[in-house]
């Protein structure tokens, strides 16, 4: 069955936005009464059909189901170069993870700002989601800087990959102290002082292993392990 975004899923009758639109008419051509599943950002879907086609495309919501992710786990990524980073937003999605934060550190070298950016990767978002079937949309911030992230999150939930020797294994911090928060530096790693920062924050360090990843691939490695161990543990 197509999987369709929608603003909001409810009872009724409801227009997706006039991308999704013109994607279900002139693209897919849809026919008045066929089935699709419709789905919003906040985890909502259920079964819809056609109801009409012209002059915009309107669909019949009769039942309504509410899903949530295995856990609830924002990534926040130095950004790598190049599309690299749709890579990275897709497999987020993929991944289940609830929310992306784009961080500039003392060492990025990527600082993506702008509304097209942005929307370049909500749509990826989108397609992945209706791909993979995911419950909601993972959800993308703006750039932010790491002092000011570091001033709101729970320390007590965060982890930060390191590639310092002391580092425990990422599995073994998970399985102990589970993370709502996951914080992956760029490639030439964190600076000295921003690891500083994490210590008297109180974050726990955790390690990869012996090889030096690229971001993206941290990344997604990263949170893999967080939503694997947590979809273990439901």
């Amino acid at each position: 069955m197509r999987r369709v975004h929608v603003p909001e899923v409810r009872l009724g009758l409801i227009t997706p936005d006039a991308g999704e639109g013109h994607h279900l008419r002139d693209v897919l051509r849809v026919k008045i009464g066929e089935s699709v599943e419709v789905f919003d950002a906040a985890g909502r879907r259920a079964a819809a059909t056609i109801f009409a086609t012209d002059p915009v495309v309107t669909l019949q919501v009769e039942s309504l189901k509410e899903e949530s992710l295995a856990a609830n786990i924002t990534v926040a990524s130095a950004v790598p170069k190049g599309d690299r980073a749709e890579w990275l937003v897709e497999k987020l999605s993929e991944l289940g993870t609830s929310r992306f934060i784009p961080l500039r550190t003392a060492r990025s070298v990527v600082h993506p700002e702008g509304k097209s950016k942005t929307e370049r990767w909500q749509r990826i978002a989108v397609e992945s989601a209706k791909q993979c079937r995911r419950p909601g949309l993972l959800g993308i911030d703006p750039l932010t800087d790491l002092k000011r992230l570091l001033a709101t999150l729970n320390p007590a939930a965060a982890i930060y990959l390191s590639t310092r020797p002391d580092a425990e294994p990422i599995q073994s911090v998970l399985a102990r102290q589970p993370a709502e928060w996951l914080l992956i530096g760029p490639e030439g790693d964190w600076s000295p002082e921003e690891e500083k920062a994490f210590d008297a924050r109180g974050l726990t360090a955790a390690s990869l292993g012996p090889t030096i990843l690229r971001v993206e691939t941290a990344a997604m490695l990263a949170a893999g392990v967080a939503m694997l161990l947590a979809s273990n543990k439901k």
